[in-house]
């Protein structure tokens, strides 16, 4: 799941760079919905874009990009 809301630039930057071949599911803070989302991971109010995989959760867009080359590589 990759978290992020409208006009956030790094959320842009992630999603124009996201590897082909990956299933993420895109999270939009700014909705009920999506609240209820990052309530349930526990990263209600910290800055988006957030990745959750699996449980584990990375931050900022440079992480989470290397974190997408991984799971692209097929090494996560």
């Amino acid at each position: 799941m990759l978290f992020t809301k409208p006009d956030c630039q790094k959320c842009e930057y992630v999603k124009e760079r996201m590897p082909a071949g990956l299933d993420i599911e895109y999270v939009d803070t700014s909705t009920p919905e999506g609240l209820a989302e990052a309530a349930y991971y526990e990263i209600l109010g910290k800055n988006v874009p957030i990745l959750v995989v699996d449980e584990q959760v990375v931050e900022g867009a440079i992480a989470i990009m290397s974190k997408l080359k991984e799971l692209a590589d097929g090494k996560a």
